[in-house]
């Protein structure tokens, strides 16, 4: 949990009514984006708090890629930080957004791959770091090894082509060469050949093209992301004024209505402010709640 002194409270957020009047209404951010974000991130962001967001083509691939080539080194949370700064240092702006997607098996549900989407607005003036995210398993993701003339048909409708794009390199082996950004048949074909000769064992895998401008399902995603960062820079820290004030941690324990003992759900949620530190803490069940004994330790061990 943050630092910084605790009130008890059963309000809701406080949200600012009038984007005009919001404290970042007319203000301008950068986005760094090589993958053509603007589309999905600044609208959401103008319409709730009055932000103006311009982009700033960078280098974002040089902080990871989907296909490994590049590693991610950091946490996404780190990874978005860095891409936001990338494009504060292009323009000079203190104010910088960025994106960064995790894509793969759900943690509980390994056969359903999820995408979970972070969007983080990073303001220099107020040192503060405020970011919105959102999970989704609507993601069209596919992948196969193919050798050269095997029938694609099964594979494309899987993936969505060409609406969806294709990204080629070798199946095993080598990692070179990666053809990205596959839109047609014609350019299938050629890669699948290329990328099975590269490969040691004469297989090319073919998998979706997850970057933004070239994978539509992940940019609805990304959308959601936007808005949820939006929502939270509309409520207002009730301490300090600053965007921002959200949920910060959760608190856990509920007594068992058998035995009195703690079970672990959900009872409060803390809110708090990114730049003052203020939190306050917000029930999320009535005070009298009692657990189900099925989920209690002690009663059903």
């Amino acid at each position: 949990m943050l630092p910084g002194k605790l009130t008890t409270s059963i309000k809701g957020h406080r949200v600012t009514g009038d984007p005009a009047s919001h404290p970042y209404a007319g203000k301008t951010a950068t986005l760094a984006t090589k993958h053509d974000k603007l589309g999905l991130i600044g609208p959401p962001l103008e319409r709730a708090v009055g932000l103006q967001v311009e982009a700033v083509a960078v280098d974002t691939d040089s902080l990871g890629t989907f296909t490994s080539d590049i590693a991610r080194r950091g946490t996404p949370l780190e990874t978005a930080i860095a891409k936001a700064r990338l494009g504060m240092s292009a323009t000079g702006q203190t104010l910088g957004i960025a994106s960064e997607g995790s894509i793969g098996p759900d943690p509980t549900m390994p056969l359903v791959i999820t995408d979970r989407e972070l969007v983080v607005l990073v303001d220099d003036d107020r040192r503060t770091v405020v970011s919105g995210s959102y999970t989704s398993s609507d993601i069209v993701t596919a992948t196969a090894a193919v050798a050269p003339g095997n029938d694609l048909d099964a594979l494309l409708t899987a993936a969505d082509f060409p609406t969806h794009q294709l990204i080629a390199r070798p199946n095993a082996g080598s990692i070179h060469p990666i053809r990205k950004g596959i839109a047609n048949v014609e350019d299938l074909t050629a890669s699948v050949s290329e990328c099975a000769q590269a490969s040691s064992d004469g297989f090319a895998c073919i998998e979706t093209d997850l970057r933004a401008h070239a994978c539509p399902s992940r940019q609805a995603i990304i959308t959601a992301a936007a808005e949820r960062l939006a929502q939270r820079l509309a409520a207002l820290c009730p301490s300090c004024g600053s965007p921002g004030w959200g949920v910060v941690d959760v608190l856990f324990g509920i007594p068992c209505a058998w035995c009195g003992s703690e079970v672990r759900r959900p009872r409060a949620e803390v809110d708090g402010c990114e730049a003052c530190k203020h939190q306050e803490i917000r029930s999320v069940v009535a005070l009298e709640a009692r657990a189900d004994p099925a989920e209690c330790q002690i009663c059903n061990p």
